[in-house]
Formats: C-alpha cells, structure tokens, sequence
C-alpha cells in the first residue's frame, strides 16, 4: 500500500536566510509542516479536516505554519496541499516545487471526467435515471423546473423508493440534477462543464447510502452517511470506522496520484461506483457551531499520525 501513496518528492533547494521564519535545517525528523490552503483562507478556519490534524500535530512538538494562497514562502520539512479546488493552477505547482516533500502535490486535475464511473454521451443507448454534475464541483445554474426531478424514480422500479426531500426551485444543489432519462438532459449539459453519469443509487432499510473513504499512507477508514434524500449533504456519519478498501479504489488513488484525501462512492453489485473525489474533506455539517462528531476527532488522529509515519519511514532518501 505504502508503494500507491509516496509523497511528491523534489529536489532540495537551498534558499537565501531572510524569510518571515528563517531558513530550516534538513534533517531526517518532521519539525515543520506548512498547510498551503486556497487563497482568502482564513487563519484558525476549521472547516476542514486538516484542522484537526494540525492539532494533533502540535499536540505531538510539530510546528504548523498555515498558508493562505502562495504570496509566502516559508521554509518546512514538508508541505501540505489542502486546496479544495479540483485542478491546481500553475503559479500553486510552482510554489510546490520548492520544498523537498509535499503531499497531493501530484493530485493536479480532479474534475470528474477524469474518474467518475458510469459517464454517458449524449446519444448513449442507457435506459434509465441519469444525473448531471458541474465537472468542477462549483456552483453550476439549474434549469428551474415544474417538478421534482426526483418523481421520476418510482416509475423505474418495482419497489417503492424512499420519499426525496425537496429543495427550493432553482437550487436543487445548484451542481445536481436528476433526469429521467437521457434524452432529458439538455443539449448544453453535455458540454465541457458537466459530466452526464448513470444515476445508480445505493439502499438501505428504505434510505439512501453513501460511503466515503477517508486515507492518507496506510490508514483507511469508511464513511456511511444515510439520508431520505436522494443527493446527500454532508452531515454527521452513520458510522466511521477503519476499512481494508478494494483494489479498485487503491488504484484510483495511484492513478490520480492521491496521498491524502476522501473518495464518494456507492456500492452497485458489490462493487464501488465513483461519484467524487477531494483532496480537501470538509468537515460535516452541524448545527452547533465548533462542534465535531468525536468519530472525526479520532480519525484525524489516526491520519495525522501516518504522515509523520510515511515521513519518517519513506523520505529520509531525499535528505
């Protein structure tokens, strides 16, 4: 396993003394860790799971230098990309570049069409429910509609379907849309800013299922979130628990060259069908502010300590 997550690894580069922090020696222990996040991040933000492991790592004698878009250079052992943007402009891969171990550097393009399963062109011959998405994940406009797009899914089965919550028209998701059929989905929704994906949903005791798989080194841990609505918010899990993932999802992982991050899937005859991928999980939705689900605290423990793990058993050859 350890083999399909090795960090990016660049050359080391000497830089000048005179930095906001001074320059930082090269040895073989993790001292310094700097968290590149999207410019306008703001400092102390938590909304993120990277949060919680920076307090796992200060809590263990490890400095955590947050940064905030790529103006400051500091000097690290190692530097983190937390970017929730799915491909990672040139000017942040440059900023990678200079430090000698980073992680998810090399997750560079995350839009759907790269990964998700069960994608259909226009034209296709698939007979049944379809969904649409922003290929990015960004807002992307709804046509308003006079109807749920989710009526549809009791004519498509035999069994009754659990009843979906309804959003406000004009923002269902805003990056969602259920059709029921192919030949529903508008003509501009096949083009490059949306993926068409067969709509193959997962069920449980009459609610909808989704998994998600949390990693960084060889921790793996699954996520099972319920809901009666057919797309699911973040929210609080079900249950989160340590899980031995598939092949097939070890090898997306290595393909798409993520060391850190969360895969949305579905079970579909057994098997995990893709929905998304993040290199920056968020924490889940609650409706007490600064409260986190003590499962979540637990998982970022256990993932903060496989990077000092990874580090300390994998990069010292760059030293």
């Amino acid at each position: 396993m350890r083999a399909l997550t090795v960090p990016h690894q660049s050359p080391v580069s000497l830089r000048q003394s005179g930095t906001a922090y001074g320059p930082r020696p090269l040895r073989h222990t993790l001292d310094r860790i700097a968290i590149l996040n999207n410019s306008g991040h703001a400092p102390g933000e938590r909304a993120h799971l990277t949060a919680l492991m920076a307090d796992q790592w200060r809590a263990n004698g490890i400095e955590v230098i947050e940064l905030s878009g790529t103006r400051t250079f500091v000097e690290a052992d190692l530097l983190f990309l937390n970017l929730s943007r799915p491909v990672i402009p040139e000017e942040y891969r440059r900023f990678a570049a200079q430090y000698p171990v980073t992680f998810n550097a090399g997750a560079s393009d995350l839009r759907k069409h790269h990964y998700a399963d069960g994608l259909l062109r226009a034209g296709a011959s698939y007979r049944g429910p379809v969904i649409v998405r922003a290929d990015q994940g960004y807002a992307a406009p709804v046509p308003r509609a006079s109807a749920s797009p989710l009526t549809f899914i009791r004519r498509f089965s035999g069994q009754p379907r659990p009843t979906p919550r309804h959003e406000p028209a004009g923002s269902v998701l805003e990056n969602y849309r259920i059709y029921p059929s192919i030949n529903d989905v508008p003509a501009d929704r096949f083009g490059p800013d949306y993926i068409v994906q067969k709509f193959l949903p997962e069920e449980n005791a009459g609610r909808y299922v989704l998994r998600q798989y949390y990693f960084l080194g060889d921790e793996s841990f699954l996520s099972l979130q319920t809901s009666g609505a057919a797309i699911i918010r973040a929210a609080s899990p079900f249950s989160l628990e340590e899980w031995t993932p598939p092949e097939g999802l070890l090898n997306l992982r290595k393909r798409l060259g993520l060391d850190y991050g969360r895969i949305d899937f579905v079970e579909v005859e057994g098997q995990p069908f893709v929905i998304s991928v993040s290199r920056s999980p968020a924490l889940p939705d609650s409706k007490d502010a600064g409260y986190v689900p003590p499962a979540y605290l637990r998982l970022a423990e256990a993932l903060a300590d496989a990077l000092v793990t990874v580090y300390s058993t994998s990069e010292k050859s760059v030293f």
